[in-house]
C-alpha cells in the first residue's frame, strides 16, 4: 500500500530513478535489507552496537515515510481537484511536526486542520512547510521540484547562521541535538512502561544530529553521548569541580538513566526533572567541554582545527530551533537550549536589549564572532581570554534560573508537586560546583534553599534576595558582575552592589570594604 502511494507521490516531482521506481521505495528497500542482515546475526537484539543501529534504520524509514506525505500534500495543495486530500494529509504530517518548530507547526496547523484550506493560502503555507523538512529528516532536493509549477527550495549550506551567528565550520547537525530534547519532552506527555523505553531512546542514541551519513546506520551525538565524552572530561576546566561536588563521574547521566527506570506514570516532576538535568547539567558541561578544547587545539598547534570546536559549541548553546534570525526566535517556546533560557529569563529579570533578545546573548554574539577572528589570526593568547568570558557569561542564564525558582519557591511546601521545586535544585546544582569553588559560604546558602536532599528542608527558607546575594561574589570573581543578571519581582541581583563604596581612582569592587559588608550580607542570611 505504502509502495503504491510513494510511487505516486514521486511522479509530480520527478523524483524516481531510471526504471521509473520512487527513490523513497529504492532507499526502503535498501534500509530493510540492512536490517535483515543485522537480525541474521546471533544475538543482535542484546548488543548495545545493533540496537543504536536498528534505531537509527528505523528512524531513517520514518523520514522517507514522511517525505512521500509531504509529496502528497504538497500535491493537493496545489491541484484544486485534490482539495478534499488536504486535511487527510495533513493530519499525516502536522502531528510530526510536534517534533520541529512549535511556532510552526501551530501555524501549519491554524492553516490546515483548524479550518478548510484556502487555495490562496499555498504562497504562505509552502514556505513553513519547507522550514520543517530538516527536522523531518529529508532535504529540499529529495523533495524535488513540483512540476514546473513550483521549484526546488534551497537547502542548507556549509556556513548556515544560527540566531545571527555564521559559523566558518559545518556544525548545523550539531546543532539539532535540541530536537531530540524537544521529542523527549513530547514523548513524556504520554508515559509508557518497561524505563520509558522511547524517550529513553532518544537520549541513549539520539535521531537529529547526524554526523556521518557515509553508511546505513549513520553516527548520531546523542545526548548520553555528550553528557560521558571525553571532551568533557579531558577540557572542561571545572570538570575536576563538578566530579568533586557530586561525588562522581558523569553524575547527571546517572541521575537521568537511574530516573528513566523509575516508571512514574503522569508524574510531572519526572519530567521536570529529566528535562532539566538534559538542559542545565548534560548541556552546559559538554559546552564547557567543547570551549575547553578550542583553547586546547589553538594552544597546540596540531592538525585538529580548533574552529569546528568553537562553532561547535556556538551551535550547541543556541540550538536549531532558534532559526537564523539575529536574536533567533521571536517565539521562545521554539528553543531548548541555553540560548533560549537566556531569552526566557531576559524578560523575567528586565535585561533584554533594543531588539527584544537578551543582553547576554548580544554579548554572547559579539564574543562568538571576536572568537572567530582571533582563531583566524592565530591569537590564541587574546583567544583564551574570550574562551574564559564566554564560558563564565554562559553560566549567568544558570544563575538568573537559580533566582527566578527562588522567587517562584517561595512559600512552597517540601511535598509539593510544582515542577519549580525540582527545576529549581536541577539549576542550583548545574552551577554549585562553580560557587563552591570561589565561595563555599555562598554554596551553603543556596543549597539550604534549594536542594531538597538538605536535613528538614523548606523550600527558600531565608527568602529569595538572600539567594539571589549568595551570587554576588561569585558573579565578580568570574568576571561578569551583577548587571546582566538583573531585577525580578522586587528581588535585586545587584542589592549588596549598593553598598560599596564609591572611589576616586577607579578601585576594583574587590576592596575590602566590599569584600567585608558582602560576606556579612551572605553571612547574615546563613544564620537567619
Amino acid at each position: 500500500l505504502f509502495y503504491a502511494l510513494a510511487q505516486a507521490a514521486s511522479k509530480p516531482f520527478d523524483t524516481v530513478d531510471e526504471n521509473g521506481e520512487a527513490l523513497v521505495n529504492k532507499d526502503i528497500r535498501g534500509l530493510y535489507e540492512w536490517v535483515q542482515r543485522i537480525m541474521s546475526e546471533e544475538d543482535y537484539c542484546t548488543r548495545d552496537e545493533s540496537i543504536s543501529e536498528l534505531w537509527t534504520i528505523n528512524n531513517r524509514i520514518i523520514a522517507k515515510m514522511n517525505l512521500s506525505m509531504m509529496q502528497m500534500l504538497i500535491n493537493a495543495m496545489h491541484d484544486e481537484n485534490q482539495f478534499y486530500l488536504v486535511p487527510i494529509y495533513a493530519r499525516a504530517i502536522i502531528p510530526q511536526l510536534s517534533q520541529c518548530r512549535t511556532s510552526i507547526q501551530r501555524k501549519l496547523k491554524s492553516y490546515l486542520l483548524d479550518k478548510e484550506y484556502e487555495r490562496e493560502d499555498f504562497s504562505r503555507i509552502l514556505p513553513l512547510l519547507q522550514q520543517t523538512y530538516d527536522c523531518l529528516g529529508f532535504t529540499c532536493e529529495q523533495i524535488g521540484a513540483y512540476s514546473d509549477k513550483v521549484a526546488e527550495c534551497g537547502d542548507y549550506t556549509e556556513n548556515h547562521p544560527l540566531a545571527g551567528f555564521v559559523p566558518k565550520a559545518d556544525v548545523q547537525t550539531i546543532s539539532k541535538v535540541d530536537l531530540d530534547m524537544h521529542a523527549i519532552r513530547q514523548l513524556l506527555k504520554f508515559p509508557t512502561g518497561d524505563d520509558n523505553i522511547i524517550p529513553q531512546m532518544y537520549y541513549k542514541h539520539g535521531r537529529a544530529a547526524v554526523i556521518n551519513e557515509d553508511k546505513y546506520g549513520y553516527d548520531v551525538l546523542s545526548l548520553q553521548e555528550m553528557a560521558r565524552s571525553s571532551i568533557v572530561e579531558k577540557w572542561s576546566p571545572y570538570y575536576s569541580d563538578f566530579v568533586s561536588y557530586h561525588g562522581k563521574e558523569f553524575y547527571a547521566d546517572s541521575v537521568i538513566m537511574n530516573e528513566f527506570k523509575r516508571n512514574a506514570g503522569t508524574d510531572t516532576q519526572q519530567d521536570a526533572l529529566l528535562l532539566s538535568w538534559m538542559q542545565f547539567g548534560v548541556v552546559t558541561e559538554y559546552l564547557m567541554g567543547l570551549l575547553g578544547s578550542s583553547d586546547q587545539m589553538c594552544e597546540n598547534a596540531n592538525n585538529d582545527d580548533p574552529t569546528k570546536y568553537w562553532d561547535a559549541f556556538a551551535a550547541t548553546y543556541i540550538g536549531s530551533l532558534e532559526g537564523i534570525d539575529l536574536g533567533g526566535s521571536d517565539q521562545t517556546i521554539d528553543g531548548f537550549m541555553l540560548w533560549n533560557v537566556a531569552n526566557r529569563r531576559a524578560v523575567s529579570f528586565d535585561t533584554q536589549n533594543d531588539d527584544y533578545y537578551a543582553e547576554i546573548n548580544d554579548e554572547m554574539l559579539e564574543l562568538l564572532f571576536a572568537g572567530q577572528a582571533q582563531l583566524l589570526r592565530k591569537d590564541c593568547l587574546n583567544f583564551e581570554k574570550t574562551v574564559s568570558r564566554t564560558l563564565h557569561l554562559m553560566v549567568v542564564p544558570l544563575v538568573q534560573s537559580v533566582i527566578w525558582y527562588a522567587i517562584k519557591n517561595e512559600g512552597l511546601d517540601a511535598s509539593s508537586n510544582d515542577d519549580g521545586l525540582v527545576i529549581g535544585e536541577v539549576a542550583a546544582k548545574s552551577v554549585l560546583p562553580i560557587v563552591k569553588k570561589f565561595d563555599p559560604n555562598a554554596a551553603r546558602i543556596i543549597e539550604r534553599n534549594m536542594v531538597s536532599s538538605e536535613v528538614n528542608f523548606v523550600p527558600v527558607v531565608d527568602g529569595p534576595q538572600a539567594v539571589a546575594n549568595a551570587f554576588y561574589l561569585v558573579l565578580d570573581e568570574i568576571g561578569w558582575g551583577c548587571d546582566y543578571v538583573g531585577h525580578a519581582d522586587g528581588v535585586e541581583a545587584c542589592q549588596l552592589e549598593s553598598t560599596k563604596p564609591r572611589s576616586n581612582n577607579g578601585g576594583s569592587i574587590k576592596q575590602g570594604a566590599v569584600i567585608i559588608l558582602a560576606l556579612l550580607g551572605v553571612l547574615s542570611a546563613w544564620l537567619y
